[in-house]
């Protein structure tokens, strides 16, 4: 992982967000995006402290598209978990930074609102679900306590070299493109959606050669069967 990007969805409270650019400065983050804050940047400053010059830096957007864009992986973070929701089955932040430290170029970690986090639809959009493990008695944590530890564990990789590469984000979403082309009506269209997350999720943490290979084989096996034609596929 070269760069950082930290995306935070929808913060609502003044105080949060001060406390997040203070623990972006903190750990070395590159980019911090916000998408549709409803906090004052005025009030902030007074808690970001000597981070209030981050400020001037935000890049302020109105969706997670956007907060995304150039992002090779992207890992959300939640305190709802569920092993029969694809959406919500989570790694921890161990396995998070592990993930990351793989990376060749740039790695968002997302944020969600402090009332209600991030939408499924928000959820989707991202490669990989952290859950931070706490108390069963209340597991939601407050989001800049939240970023503080998963700022922490990726910062302790962040400069440290890696001798395996995951697939890239390109990679990834051509395998993606061609197993939806591939499958077709096959399935109702929530189930196949499901499936294509699970899909997704389990290629970003390929490493890159196998990844490939994967890709190779399922366009070899669409051009056989004379899908192509109805491959949906952007840069």
């Amino acid at each position: 992982m070269k760069l950082l990007r930290l995306v935070i969805v929808g913060i609502e409270g003044s105080v949060n967000l001060g406390y997040l650019l203070r623990l972006a400065e903190n750990f070395d983050v590159d980019e911090i995006y916000l998408v549709s804050p409803t906090a004052s940047a005025y009030e902030a400053s007074k808690w970001a402290v000597k981070a209030s010059n981050e400020i001037y830096n935000l890049i302020i957007v109105d969706s997670i598209e956007k907060a995304l864009e150039g992002v090779d992986l992207s890992i959300c973070t939640s305190d709802e978990s569920s092993a029969k929701d694809v959406l919500r089955i989570p790694i921890t932040p161990k396995k998070a930074s592990e993930l990351a430290e793989k990376v060749s170029n740039r790695v968002a970690l997302v944020l969600g609102r402090e009332s209600v986090g991030l939408t499924r639809d928000e959820l989707k959009k991202c490669d990989l679900l952290c859950t931070i493990p706490s108390s069963h008695k209340y597991t939601a944590l407050n989001v800049s306590n939240a970023g503080a530890i998963m700022l922490y564990e990726l910062y302790l990789i962040k400069n440290r070299p890696s001798e395996v590469e995951l697939a890239d984000k390109k990679t990834v979403n051509l395998i993606e493109a061609y197993a939806r082309a591939l499958v077709g009506d096959s399935f109702e269209q929530n189930e196949l959606e499901d499936i294509l997350i699970a899909l997704r999720k389990a290629v970003s943490k390929t490493e890159k050669g196998e990844a490939t290979r994967i890709l190779k084989l399922i366009s070899r096996i669409c051009l056989k069967y004379g899908c192509k034609d109805k491959l949906q596929y952007k840069e």
